[in-house]
């Protein structure tokens, strides 16, 4: 509850209902909910009321602080997406590059962009652990693949497959390996 008492946010837990995995906002001086949404922030935060203009703010610990407005807009998602990329928690950049790769038409500097927080990512300790290594491969081969680096995600995804055979990429691996010759 907000410190004046005019705000309530309720967050569900994950399950599979459709009201799983949700925050929920509500106005108690009209008794109203004003939004429901299932949250961008990847479900590591603490919620911070800015209670003039009935904003929900969602801080993330070591990313920041990112705000739903009174209708539940995310007001700041392009700011999550770069501080994710930017974080020091590898498996928050390894999925924020995977969003990227996953874009239409994505210019060659984000792949770059991509492809250099999965670099920083692995030397982050990503390597170290064996459930996140074979998708940070994963990854960095999709980056090495839109910027036309063939032999290079040809390598990676190739030791993504020896570490984790059911990674996703073996059409891709041979489909490249076909191109290439």
């Amino acid at each position: 509850m907000s410190k004046n008492g005019k705000l309530a946010y309720c967050a569900t837990a994950n399950s599979k209902t459709e009201h799983g995995y949700k925050v929920i906002l509500f106005d108690l001086e009209t008794g109203k909910e004003l939004f429901c949404v299932t949250p961008r922030t990847q479900g590591l935060e603490t919620y911070i009321f800015d209670e003039e203009r009935k904003l929900l703010i969602a801080d993330v610990k070591g990313v920041g602080k990112f705000r739903y407005d009174s209708t539940g807009d995310f007001v700041d998602g392009n700011n999550l997406g770069k501080a994710n990329l930017e974080s020091s928690d590898y498996s928050r950049i390894i999925r924020a590059a995977e969003k990227i790769l996953g874009e239409q038409d994505i210019s060659n500097k984000r792949a770059s962009e991509a492809l250099e927080a999965v670099m920083r990512a692995r030397s982050l300790g990503a390597d170290s652990n064996p459930a996140w290594k074979p998708n940070a491969l994963k990854v960095q081969g999709f980056a090495h693949e839109i910027l036309g680096q063939a032999h290079q995600a040809i390598e990676v995804y190739e030791e993504a497959i020896t570490l984790n055979p059911k990674i996703g990429v073996k059409r891709r691996l041979d489909a490249l390996k076909k191109r290439v010759g």
